[in-house]
Formats: structure tokens, C-alpha cells, sequence
């Protein structure tokens, strides 16, 4: 990998995902199986939001409601679950009543769905979610939640899927302006080392440009719609 390579990232990422504005450097949820679900289903066709609002502010909610701990998981897909015939309490409980695509019924309800169907396929906590035909079937039979929200649920679980890989390896070829698509091998080995080069840790750096990637190639929505102020530091099927 060229030194010229990782500088000329760095500064795209610098200049397109800046830390201070971009509200996805952080690891995702790897093993916060709820987090995950609820991210995923909520940040479909929205704006992420600040730290006080959109999706964090759900996930805070949420996190309140299950009185979570510093340092414990939102990690059983079944407190969700428990969710799938009280839709509307759930909704008041995360402060959001925004609706699934189509208006079939609200995110949340959405989510209690998905995590029964998920629950259902024998995947109940983070360290189960995995990119097989069977939790991508039960994701996609709840109303309007499509293969996308199923990517992402895996992406924030911690795991890449063939489709995530092939999306990080067209971020890291536009962000070092190679002229020929990079494979997944020289993609990875390039994210590596501009996370090196922008001391900030593999995972956490995956995470803001497979987010941007998804954004910026997302249709009908323009990178600029998505990305909130600097001052504040995902079709029919989602």
C-alpha cells in the first residue's frame, strides 16, 4: 500500500466524514443485539440524528427503559419480542412514532416483529446474528423491512457479509482515487492503514465509511440531506 494511497484517503475522509460532523464513528453494536435491530429499522430512510435525537436518542430511550448499566448489553432479542402486541406502548417508550415505509404500522412495532421472527429462527442475541437465508427470510416476512435492514442488522453486529465487503471496497477505492475498483484484500489492507494514519481503531473507521458508502449510493436521498450541521456534533422496502 502507498504512503501517497493513505494520505490521499485520510484527507478524503477528512474532507467528506469529518469526526466532528459525522455522527457514525463508533463500532456499530457488536454483541447489543437490540441496539442493532433498533438501529437498523430506525435509521431506514431518516436522518441519523444528534446525540440527543433520531435513532441515538431511541437507542437512549431504550436503553433507559431496560435499565441497562454502564457496561452491560442490549443483548437479548427477546425484551423486544415481548413488544409484538403492544406496538404502540413500545413507540412511547422510545419517543418515536415515526412509520415503516408504506405506513403499515410504526418502526417500532416493526422492530418487536422482527425480533420475534429473528427470535423465532433461534438467533436471540448478537453472538447469533449471522448472514444466513434463514434470518435474512425471517427479517424481510415482517411487512416492508427488506434485505437492506437485514444488512444492516449483520454490518452492526460486527459481521461482513459478501455485500458489505464489495461496498467497503468501492468506499476505499473512490477514497484513494484509484482508477481501476481495489479488491477486498488491498480495500481492507487500505483501511487499515488510514486508520493507523487517523489513530482511530479498524472497526470504528469501517463502521463511518460503510455508512457513507450506503449514503452516498443510496438513491433519491443526496449525501448532503443526511449529514447533520457540524454544530450538531436508509425505496419501498428498507
Amino acid at each position: 500500500m502507498k504512503d501517497t494511497d493513505v494520505v490521499r484517503a485520510a484527507e478524503f475522509i477528512g474532507a467528506e466524514l469529518p469526526r466532528e460532523a459525522w455522527p457514525h464513528w463508533n463500532q456499530g453494536w457488536p454483541r447489543e443485539s437490540e441496539a442493532a435491530l433498533l438501529d437498523a429499522i430506525f435509521s431506514s430512510r431518516a436522518a441519523y440524528g444528534t446525540p440527543k435525537t433520531g435513532v441515538r436518542a431511541v437507542l437512549d430511550r431504550w436503553r433507559t427503559h431496560r435499565s441497562i448499566a454502564a457496561g452491560e448489553h442490549l443483548d437479548s432479542l427477546s425484551a423486544l419480542a415481548a413488544f409484538t402486541d403492544r406496538g404502540d406502548e413500545l413507540a412511547t417508550i422510545l419517543g418515536n412514532r415515526q412509520r415503516v415505509p408504506g405506513n403499515y404500522f410504526t418502526k417500532a412495532e416493526g422492530a418487536a416483529r422482527a425480533a420475534k421472527a429473528l427470535a423465532d429462527a433461534g438467533c436471540r442475541c448478537g453472538a447469533d446474528v449471522e448472514d444466513t437465508e434463514g434470518l435474512r427470510s425471517a427479517v424481510v416476512s415482517v411487512p416492508c423491512l427488506g434485505p437492506r435492514t437485514f444488512e444492516t442488522l449483520v454490518f452492526l453486529s460486527g459481521k461482513l457479509t459478501a455485500t458489505s465487503i464489495d461496498l467497503l471496497a468501492r468506499f476505499a477505492t473512490e477514497a484513494s482515487s484509484s482508477e481501476e475498483l481495489l479488491s477486498s484484500t488491498d480495500a481492507a489492507e487500505l483501511l487499515v492503514a488510514v486508520a493507523e494514519h487517523l489513530d482511530v481503531d479498524v472497526p470504528t473507521l469501517t463502521h463511518a465509511a460503510w455508512r457513507y458508502q450506503r449514503t452516498a449510493e443510496q438513491p433519491r436521498r443526496s449525501k448532503k440531506s443526511t449529514m447533520p450541521p457540524a454544530a450538531d456534533p436508509l425505496a419501498a422496502t428498507a
